[in-house]
């Protein structure tokens, strides 16, 4: 066993060996997929393994052997021309690699945007050269990368996660016109994954809008403690390291079963833990300080843009951990913040640029290392106990 591999993977695709559990809802989405040809909506709090999830998806023998796969995140694009350009970027960079009789057919279709693909001197293939003015009329781009992928020699599965962004661009009645080019493809099976579930259950559950009733629904909740322990324990013990149960169960505890925040940990404490040796909690707080301070410039960076009324209302929530009633007295009053309309403004804010997120009326900051790093930056202790 080769013992400076790290089990506890934090990029890229996860080997099915170091995936943890997910079974009920890996053969769910799969069967849906590829079996009834079934879209999906895939619901769960940030940084839950909703992208991991959907790469170990792709990479069963079902989807993985009969179908093209694509993959595209928009939580950070601010307008339907933004994703109409990751859209096609993806297509492009994904059907590249299949040779040129894919390539050929998707130059041949895309001719609103292909004269900005040029070509690779060295082995003939097409770059993808293309910059987001070139795209002057998305709604006619969109048509043609959809045509494209409705006409391939397999089935198509895309997954666009976040995909609540969509209600915040300026443009109007995105919903109606995604929906309307969505609805005839009969060759193409969408995935729409997103962590804000009171956005996205309107979208997909109300009457009154486009997207109404045309999924079914997947919630991802954190792993079970008992089968995320015994999995952190067995991979320990696989390399010859060692961690105690009460050790992870504290970790578990800590995030409240996040899955991005445990897994960074453990691959860092991993690291941190001699073979032979066990991984415990001194080690565990050690490698969530080396996270921090990894991050620490950026946090520094992002902390300098909120204004003050919403930088005090962020600090208060972080301190919290889950806030509620954040209009009442007693929360006002604890984190010394104004009126109750201005906690509302600043939360209205906080929300739109996902500094936030809200669920059953609670608030808690979106990136939990970013919450722990704010409270201790506030004076309020922060460590694995």
């Amino acid at each position: 066993m080769d013992t400076n591999l790290n089990p506890f993977v934090i990029m890229g695709d996860i080997p099915s060996e170091f995936f943890c559990d997910r079974e009920k809802e890996t053969a769910r989405l799969t069967q849906e997929i590829a079996g009834r040809g079934t879209d999906m909506l895939l619901l769960s709090q940030r940084r839950l393994g909703k992208t991991a999830l959907v790469s170990h998806c792709f990479n069963q023998s079902p989807i993985k052997e009969n179908f093209y796969t694509f993959y595209f995140d928009i939580l950070h694009t601010s307008s339907f021309q933004e994703f109409v350009y990751e859209f096609g970027k993806e297509v492009f960079e994904r059907l590249m690699p299949l040779g040129q009789k894919v390539m050929v057919s998707l130059l041949q279709t895309i001719k609103s945007i292909n004269h900005k693909f040029s070509v690779d001197p060295l082995n003939g293939m097409p770059i993808y050269s293309l910059e987001l003015g070139n795209i002057s009329s998305p709604e006619y781009t969109l048509s043609e990368i959809l045509e494209c992928l409705e006409h391939a020699d397999k089935p198509c599965v895309i997954a666009i996660d976040e995909f609540q962004r969509i209600a915040r661009y300026p443009e109007k009645n995105i919903e109606a016109l995604l929906r309307g080019k969505i609805q005839h493809l009969r060759n193409t099976r969408f995935i729409y994954a997103g962590s804000e579930r009171h956005v996205l259950a309107e979208m997909f559950s109300s009457p009154k809008r486009p997207f109404y009733n045309s999924t079914l629904s997947l919630s991802l909740e954190p792993i079970a403690l008992d089968r995320y322990t015994e999995f952190a324990t067995r991979l320990f013990e696989q390399f010859g390291k060692h961690i105690e149960r009460p050790t992870f169960e504290a970790l578990y505890r800590y995030f409240a079963g996040n899955t991005f925040c445990i897994q960074k940990t453990l691959h860092y404490a991993y690291n941190a833990t001699h073979v032979g040796k066990t991984c415990t909690l001194d080690i565990i707080n050690q490698s969530l300080n080396e996270i921090l301070a990894d991050n620490e410039h950026t946090y520094r960076e992002n902390l300098s843009r909120i204004p003050s009324k919403q930088k005090a209302v962020l600090y208060a929530i972080a301190i919290d951990g889950v806030a509620q009633q954040v209009t009442g007295m007693d929360f006002i009053t604890r984190h010394s913040l104004g009126s109750a309309s201005s906690i509302q403004a600043a939360i209205r804010v906080l929300l739109d640029n996902d500094w936030i997120t809200m669920r059953e009326k609670q608030y808690s900051v979106s990136d939990l290392f970013f919450a722990v790093w704010l409270k201790r930056l506030s004076g309020t202790p922060a460590y694995v106990e």
